[in-house]
């Protein structure tokens, strides 16, 4: 797909000197002198993006920007002046754009923006395409990402969800076991039968079992009869979370349900048949609880007919673009809030920030950025939690912990060490880095410039 690119500038040396130089890049561009022509043929050219002079005649660049953000809300744009002060970058960032470049341009910054902003249409245009894709066969709306870890997913998920089989899901907390688990169910032929989640490691192991298989009347003075959650399952799915927490006696009842399919109530010698589909999921390495004789071997095999291993974020570091998309979307409309933007330093500190709660920990950075940005797009700041909680001392007054900052100070010296020695053993490639450490190249980039290693040695091939 060739990008299409509006430009609008007053001075046509300025419109022939980007289209020559977009020309190189193979986009077709639609110069305009006037900002009445821009808006009038913006729809009819439906642009990728667009590019304004800041200084027009009867406009400013914001000004023309928030006109054409009404006609075509998601258009970035890129805002061009000749000043240099930082209050009129500050003006453009804040209003929407997705960046500014200062004339007289230069061709390498200009192309590395353009390249930065179609590599992320072109992950929207890849993730809107696979949900597509998805939502006609499977409608896995609410799965974002199109990286290939998540691919290997969707392939298993195609052929579990065709059968009654048990699922099992593993992964780090934070990777979406429980959306997982319910795409299962809404998307298989038992979509309008119950759902029934269990969190099995939230319940006392003493309250599990009731809660499990039910408990019939008379059992005690006072206890009413109820059924457990496989009854309430009955022709539906259930999803056992936290399996990994039951213990050996429960592990032998559930085995039995899946062998048998049919279970007894606490107090009850009657077996009642049950119908139902069991997902399980855990974070626990469950090869190893079998061996410390943790868990069951026959249960495990019971559960792992169709396995599927969840990605950590740092394992599809492509997606965190598209989720951090979602997710402004989704809390900027929940607050009531005009969309914002992510500005690209944000953009490139998501991507090279370590995420050891994975999805769910991006999510709540996400919200809380929406909420603490008092501008039309989102900064690294606004990453920057004021309000998190330090260990409070005995005094009961909150301080922050003895030698923190030189423990950060020694990790700091200890990275930049690391990166330098893998840059300079790749001749200052930062591709090759990336592949080498297994990061992505745009994690390179941001650390090169957090950490202020010095490039200067590089031969020009990054």
């Amino acid at each position: 797909m060739t990008p299409k690119i509006i430009t609008v500038d007053d001075d046509i040396n300025t419109l022939k000197s980007i289209e020559e130089l977009l020309g190189l890049k193979k986009c077709k561009v639609f110069p305009h002198l006037t900002t009445g022509d821009a808006i009038r043929n913006l729809k009819g050219i439906g642009p990728d993006l667009a590019i304004i002079d800041f200084f027009m005649p009867d406009m400013t660049g914001v000004e023309l920007m928030e006109k054409f953000h009404a006609t075509e809300p998601e258009l970035p744009v890129i805002i061009l002046t000749a000043s240099r002060e930082v209050k009129t970058a500050v003006e453009a960032i804040r209003a929407g754009a997705f960046h500014y470049l200062i004339k007289p341009l230069q061709p390498d910054e200009l192309f590395s923006t353009i390249d930065k902003i179609l590599s992320q249409l072109r992950l929207k245009e890849e993730n809107r395409r696979l949900r597509n894709e998805l939502s006609g066969k499977y409608r896995f709306e609410n799965i974002i990402g199109c990286s290939g870890a998540l691919r290997e997913v969707f392939a298993i998920l195609g052929y579990a969800i065709k059968t009654k089989s048990t699922i099992l899901i593993t992964g780090r907390s934070g990777t979406g076991k429980e959306l997982i688990a319910r795409a299962v169910h809404f998307n298989s032929d038992r979509r309008e039968k119950p759902f029934i989640r269990v969190n099995c490691a939230a319940i006392p192991e003493s309250m599990l079992e009731a809660e499990l298989f039910g408990i019939e009347k008379n059992v005690a003075t006072g206890v009413a009869e109820r059924p457990g959650k496989f009854e309430l399952a009955h022709t539906g799915s259930i999803f056992l979370d936290g399996i990994g927490e039951m213990s050996p006696t429960t592990q032998s009842k559930v085995l039995r349900v899946l062998q048998e399919r049919e279970l007894e109530r606490i107090g009850s010698s009657r077996s009642l048949k049950v119908d139902i589909r069991v997902i399980a999921a855990t974070n626990q390495n469950l090869p190893e609880a079998i061996k410390e004789k943790k868990f069951r071997e026959d249960l495990y095999y019971r559960l792992n007919v169709f396995h599927i291993n969840l990605p950590t974020l740092s394992e599809r570091t492509e997606d965190i673009p598209l989720l951090a998309e979602h997710f402004l979307e989704k809390y900027c409309e929940k607050n009531g809030m005009p969309l914002k933007t992510i500005n690209p330093e944000a953009m490139d500190y998501l991507c090279a920030r370590v995420w050891p709660g994975n999805i769910r920990e991006l999510e709540n950075a996400m919200e809380r950025a929406v909420g603490i940005c008092d501008s039309g797009a989102i900064t690294v700041r606004d990453f920057e939690n004021p309000f998190s909680i330090q260990p409070a001392a005995e005094t009961g007054m909150v301080s922050e912990p003895t030698n923190s900052r030189n423990l950060d100070g020694m990790v700091e010296d200890y990275e930049r060490r690391l990166l330098s020695e893998a840059l300079e053993r790749n001749r200052w490639k930062q591709n090759h880095t990336a592949k080498e450490l297994g990061i992505s190249e745009r994690s390179i980039w941001y650390k090169i410039k957090k950490l202020g290693i010095d490039i200067g040695k590089s031969s020009g091939d990054v």
